[in-house]
């Protein structure tokens, strides 16, 4: 089978519709059909962006098609068919008057059409009478989606910047999570105080922290269940003080934000097998408009960290942790993200370390939440990896 030379896109104002066959058939060029008020230069040139990225050597053209102009719009179509022997339509988005002119062409011409639905992984191939469904096998990276909904991943995102999750560090993440599943919301106490304690402690040298013993408290059992996983070393707990090494700077880093251990752990348990998600991310920072400032572009970004998103083919999953508690402006900063980011075919979950109890509050929370189409999972304390698992994979 020849590479596809010509197919038409009805523009859509969802991103991921607009590019579903460019990612499959790599076609010569695509030509886009859509109306001056949606088809605006920012969304077009996101198009282009990733265009430049998956398919470099694919042409393409963005023609505006009049609103109420019915006539035109079938002289234009029939034109374009004309022009290009063989070329294919693809159905997904477009306008109402877009879509009724290919069907009057349709009644009286044999021409070539299919629906790609994100959403269901399904391709609908229409040929005449001829309907000849099959799955869309094809997978978008995380940054890639980023880059079509017109933002761009920074230097800052976790796995470019902090965390190498090799085998030796998973068991660290295992180890750690293991602990905080102990302490439960002592963890964050107990981080918080070693945290605050070094801190204050300046002269520290060689890699080492000492720490006085009084003001750590019921944190020292925090520090004495790190050295038995191994995740601190060397210590002793000598006079009015205690002293270590930090396995590496990674482990410094799981002490020095509590909440990063809940987030470890989720991104740990659903990267563990790799073929549940087609891409992840961990401390995802997200800069909003694609241009990215510094000194020799100065300027201000508006920056959005989300703590892990997966990728299910070409369906993004944004995913918020909190080892506390949460409010609604957690749902929101969760819902403004992954529809900027992720359109209509995102599916985005808040997990909580803690348990929902069932105060009219936290009820009002989780409806809320429900008709924001938030998947909740709580009490992850309790959870086994396994359950956690489950549950990710029914988002």
């Amino acid at each position: 089978m020849g590479r596809t030379k010509v197919m038409v896109e009805f523009y859509s104002e969802e991103p991921l519709e607009n590019v579903m066959a460019m990612i499959k058939y790599r076609p010569e060029k695509i030509i886009f059909l859509g109306h001056k008020d949606n088809m605006i230069t920012k969304r077009i040139n996101d198009i282009k962006q990733f265009r430049d990225n998956k398919c470099p050597d694919t042409e393409l053209e963005f023609i505006e098609v009049p609103k109420d102009d019915l006539d035109g719009a079938i002289a234009m179509m029939t034109d374009i068919i004309r022009e290009n022997p063989g070329v294919r339509f693809e159905l997904t988005g477009g306008s109402e008057i877009i879509l009724i002119a290919l069907g009057c062409i349709a009644a009286r011409m044999d021409i070539s059409k299919l629906r790609i639905d994100p959403f269901t992984g399904t391709e609908i191939d229409i040929r005449g009478s001829e309907v000849v469904t099959s799955d869309y096998h094809y997978n978008l990276s995380i940054a890639d989606d980023i880059i079509l909904h017109g933002g761009v991943l920074t230097k800052q995102t976790g796995n470019y910047s902090v965390w190498n999750f090799n085998d030796e560090f998973r068991q660290d993440v295992r180890a750690a999570w293991r602990i905080c599943q102990k302490h439960k919301g002592n963890w964050n106490r107990y981080c918080a105080r070693i945290d605050e304690l070094r801190k204050s402690m300046p002269d520290q040298y060689e890699g080492w922290v000492e720490l006085f013993r009084n003001p750590l408290g019921e944190a020292i059992q925090l520090l004495r269940d790190l050295y038995q996983a191994g995740l601190i070393r060397e210590y002793s707990e000598a006079g009015k003080r205690v002293y270590f090494k930090f396995k590496n700077n990674m482990i410094k880093r799981i002490i020095g934000k509590a909440g990063n251990i809940l987030e470890l752990h989720v991104y740990e348990v659903a990267t563990r097998d790799g073929y549940l998600f087609s891409d992840a991310l961990i401390g995802a920072h997200i800069d909003w408009d694609g241009e990215l400032h510094d000194i020799n572009n100065p300027g201000y970004d508006t920056i959005n960290e989300i703590d892990v998103i997966l990728m299910k083919k070409v369906c993004p999953i944004f995913i918020s942790c909190k080892s506390g508690k949460a409010g609604g402006a957690a749902l929101h900063e969760l819902e403004t993200v992954s529809r900027k980011f992720g359109g209509k075919y995102a599916r985005k979950a808040l997990i909580l370390a803690r348990p929902c109890d069932d105060t009219t509050g936290t009820q009002f929370f989780k409806q809320r939440a429900r008709d924001m189409h938030i998947w909740i999972i709580d009490n992850v304390f309790k959870l086994t990896d396994e359950e956690l698992l489950e549950r990710l994979k029914r988002i």
